[in-house]
């Protein structure tokens, strides 16, 4: 199936359906013809990733597909901005799952690494303080504690039960929790249990004495 990009001001107004490139390309053949017309269509409001990894899914489950978008390109907050003859991402600062972006490749036949690469970035993001210090937050946790403890050390039990909490949360929320399609109330019952205990780790957490 094809997918086609339309974008669309604030004013609702005459649109050009886009591709990846350029006008939308139509069937070109009777038979293409014939297969675009009896296949059910989808629209998908928003061209961010997560727009676009579901307009992918669809398009690879025989939907013919048409993405909306305000702006002039795709992206979202991963898209780009031009000023100056100066070219700035708008984001996002690092890709925490490639394998997410991988596996909507491989639904295309393709392969990510054919067409993108990733590289390593470290530290992930530098915090500036007035005094002239700076931290560095990377994926180094021994630096990252070595440089609270060296700015704060006090703060280094939170640093710790923050991990610990967050370490809980990717493995229920995400690992357990983030493949799941919630179209229907019966599914967010037999996930209750699962969103509580995150809570319940998140509150004992807050209310710790320690703290």
């Amino acid at each position: 199936m094809k997918t086609s990009f339309a974008p669309v001001s604030h004013v609702v107004s005459r649109v050009t359906p886009l591709g990846p490139v350029g006008p939308a390309v139509p069937p070109n053949s009777s038979v293409e013809r014939a297969h675009a017309a009896a296949a059910p269509r989808a629209i998908v409001i928003g061209s961010g990733f997560g727009g676009l990894a579901a307009a992918v899914r669809l398009s690879c489950k025989g939907y013919r597909v048409t993405v909306l978008e305000k702006l002039g390109q795709p992206g979202g907050r991963a898209g780009v901005w031009q000023q100056d003859g100066f070219t700035f991402d708008a984001g996002p600062t690092i890709v925490t799952a490639p394998f997410m972006l991988e596996e909507l490749w491989a639904l295309c036949s393709r392969r990510f690494t054919d067409d993108v690469t990733l590289v390593p970035v470290s530290p992930f993001y530098r915090i500036r303080y007035d005094d002239g210090s700076h931290f560095d937050y990377g994926n180094d946790a021994q630096a990252n504690r070595e440089q609270i403890r060296r700015i704060s050390p006090a703060d280094l039990p939170g640093y710790e039960r923050f991990v610990a909490e967050a370490e809980q949360c990717y493995q229920l929320g995400f690992e357990k929790l983030g493949a799941i399609a919630y179209d229907r109330l019966s599914d967010l019952v037999k996930a209750a249990p699962t969103w509580s205990a995150c809570a319940a780790g998140a509150a004992c957490t807050a209310w710790s004495p320690a703290i």
